[in-house]
């Protein structure tokens, strides 16, 4: 039977498959990148087209990793707190508020290769949207967390 235990226990899973996923990506992103424009897409080896694709990956990609390390590491801990049954905390309001301004900065950066590449512009809006989901989610969760404060003051 499927219940939250096991949903956070995947949910934690497929964070930490994530965060190795990251770590290859700083290693093989380049090499991914050139292996699949090669036999894929069936551009020459050593082309001027090649050589600035991974230029332009390399350039958004990069400067997006520290933050996509901080989402994964946020996320990591909300969903602890979450297994151990602390969900309207504060800490979880600034994993989310944390998480939200990853989502826009990696926006900003995809943004300015999508100058480049058109297709981070869908990068750009993935990220963006994402980000402003998590605030409206952030906002209700630090009123609940006020809410939750003033009940227990009631008492």
């Amino acid at each position: 039977m499927w219940n939250k235990e096991k949903s956070t226990t995947l949910s934690l899973a497929v964070c930490y498959f994530f965060t190795a996923l990251l770590i290859a990506g700083l290693f093989l992103g380049p090499w991914a990148i050139r292996m699949w424009f090669q036999l894929y897409r069936g551009w020459e080896a050593g082309s001027d087209g090649l050589r600035q694709l991974v230029k332009i990956f390399n350039c958004c990609f990069y400067p997006s990793a520290p933050f996509g390390f901080v989402t994964l590491y946020s996320l990591i801990k909300l969903l602890l707190n979450i297994r151990k049954g602390e969900i309207f905390i504060v800490s979880n309001v600034r994993n989310l508020r944390r998480i939200s301004w990853c989502c826009f900065s990696v926006a900003v950066i995809t943004a300015v290769g999508g100058v480049f590449y058109l297709p981070f512009f869908f990068i750009t809006i993935a990220a963006a949207f994402i980000g402003l989901l998590l605030r409206v989610v952030k906002n209700i969760m630090e009123n609940a967390v006020e809410i939750k404060a003033e009940n227990e003051l009631t008492i």
